[in-house]
């Protein structure tokens, strides 16, 4: 029994070795190589500027960014983890409704009441609009 029940999770216990491992393994790596002249350390002028999308920055000063892009953003993420849960909720629970009744009908209601109030309340205080 203690065999079987390591042998189903031994795959999941390399991943996670692992992506602990990876991360530590490359700090360490620039660390010594900056700390034995292997990697560059001087930096200048060039490599402290500014440098977006091919070509150098058009002034010393950043501009202003509107933080309706990060409205928008937001938002679309959370409707996008919206679709990306509700499409196999239907799937699953739709094949299981017999046994479960109405228990994930009210789940995903709920879920889906909390993110329209949060739409709403994104709405009414006009961080969806450009111009203010």
């Amino acid at each position: 029994m203690e065999q079987s029940y390591l042998q189903e999770y031994s795959l999941l216990l390399i991943f996670v070795a692992l992506s602990i491992i990876v991360p530590i393994g490359m700090l360490a790596a620039a660390k010594f190589g900056s700390k034995f002249g292997i990697t560059p350390i001087r930096s200048s002028k060039i490599k402290k500027s500014a440098y977006e999308g091919g070509h150098p920055a058009f002034s010393e000063k950043p501009s202003l960014f509107s933080f309706g892009y990060f409205y928008y953003a937001l938002l679309f993420v959370a409707f996008d983890v919206e679709t990306v849960l509700i499409f196999p909720w239907a799937v699953s629970h739709g094949l299981i409704t017999n046994v479960w009744g109405i228990i994930p009908f009210f789940g995903i209601m709920f879920f889906l009441a909390v993110l329209t109030v949060s739409f709403i309340y994104v709405w009414l205080k006009g961080c969806l609009e450009w111009i203010k």
